[in-house]
């Protein structure tokens, strides 16, 4: 993040040929993530302050909008395998599981949470949308991580369970603020986690 690479060298860095590579930087620039300085070489974006709260936004208003409609036809079983799911998690990390399997488990659970949400709404255009802005925010997070990552799992996990304890009670509109909530917080890890 932040370097200056010529097309060369991000082919040589790749091992894919130049074509492929000018196609995928178009999409790359679109996106936000490079930008092309002629006769100068590619920019790989850094992802600031502007970056990441631009990101957050957009998901919040993504994952808001989905959860007060996914609220209301959620199933005990989600919820129930949900929390479960949760729960491992926190005795992997707090049990002395390696870090990264740890860290693993929990990445792809946090996923699968924040996408079965907007999954609800059936429609493929914002799924999608929603996925490249997680992408953005996985791509911040690594830029910015500090040491100690353990507790920001488990600070994640606990935000996790507020959302599903309100759901379990068919509280809608007191999931939507622990979501929220629960970004407020992930976008403060992002720089001090």
């Amino acid at each position: 993040a932040g370097m200056v690479v010529t097309q060369n060298e991000l082919c040589d860095l790749l091992g894919l040929s130049l074509s492929p590579l000018r196609e995928a930087l178009v999409l790359l620039e679109e996106y936000g993530l490079v930008e092309i300085k002629p006769r100068t070489g590619i920019r790989i974006v850094y992802p600031e302050i502007a970056f990441i709260r631009e990101n957050y936004q957009f998901r919040i208003m993504i994952e808001v909008f989905a959860l007060r409609s996914f609220g209301e036809t959620v199933t005990e079983e989600w919820l129930a395998n949900m929390r479960e799911s949760h729960e491992a998690c926190r005795r992997d990390l707090t049990n002395g599981v390696a870090l990264d399997e740890a860290q693993g488990r929990f990445i792809a659970l946090d996923a699968r949470f924040h996408r079965e949400i907007v999954e609800e709404l059936g429609n493929r255009a914002i799924l999608a949308m929603h996925e490249r802005v997680q992408e953005n925010i996985r791509m911040a997070q690594k830029v910015h991580r500090r040491p100690g990552f353990r507790s920001a799992l488990l600070t994640t996990i606990e935000e996790h369970l507020r959302v599903i304890e309100r759901l379990e009670r068919r509280d809608v509109e007191g999931a939507v603020q622990a979501l929220e909530a629960h970004f407020s917080g992930s976008t403060h890890r992002t720089f001090t986690a």
